[in-house]
């Protein structure tokens, strides 16, 4: 049986390996955006893109798809202000998008719905940087149709080292659970900071 020398086997590895990752990293989505183009095209959560969303203590999140539209059925077993506070079922900002957004006023869009079992009345949506808080819930009523729910959040601070966008349903027993089928964010006006 052929054996190769050791001399002649550790290159041909290495390359193989360096191949191998060079091929992996080729294959995945690396749009680089700059913080002008995050600031004129704003932020977009929808589709596969609803997978980035993490939930807190208190709610649970399902992914599901009716024809061709993917949303998320977010759940809420207690309120923002029972046990652990939390923002709720949120979208973290990368630093790159903090750093293109801070020290703007922006605007947030949400396309929600009240769930077909269990529907809450309403969803709390909350813009979590420094300086904004569990106080700063904003209720929104929502109907058996997706609408738009607009959200303004002008931050006292311009230098964010975090940024969340929180939604939170009504929480009543057995009327808990809202459809999400997109966030957007939108850089509007610098603040004077």
């Amino acid at each position: 049986m052929f054996s190769l020398p050791d001399w002649a086997f550790y290159p041909i590895a290495a390359a193989a390996c360096a191949a191998m990752i060079a091929g992996a990293l080729s294959l995945g989505e690396s749009t680089y955006r700059t913080p002008e183009d995050i600031r004129t095209q704003g932020l977009t959560f929808e589709g596969d893109r609803l997978n980035g969303v993490t939930t807190g203590n208190g709610l649970t999140v399902e992914f599901l798809a009716e024809g061709e539209t993917q949303f998320l059925r977010i759940q809420a077993e207690r309120g923002p202000f029972d046990g652990i506070q939390s923002a709720g079922a949120f979208f973290a900002l990368t630093p790159d998008e903090l750093t293109a957004l801070s020290g703007h006023r922006v605007r947030i869009v949400i396309r929600a719905r009240q769930a077909g079992t269990q529907p809450a009345e309403g969803l709390r949506v909350n813009f979590f940087v420094p300086g904004i808080g569990q106080d700063s819930w904003q209720r929104e009523t929502l109907s058996g149709d997706f609408t738009e729910i607009v959200f303004d959040s002008a931050p006292e601070q311009c230098d964010w080292q975090f940024g969340y966008i929180g939604l939170w349903p009504d929480w009543a027993f057995e009327a808990n659970t809202v459809d999400v089928v997109s966030v957007d964010l939108t850089a509007l006006e610098p603040l004077s900071c």
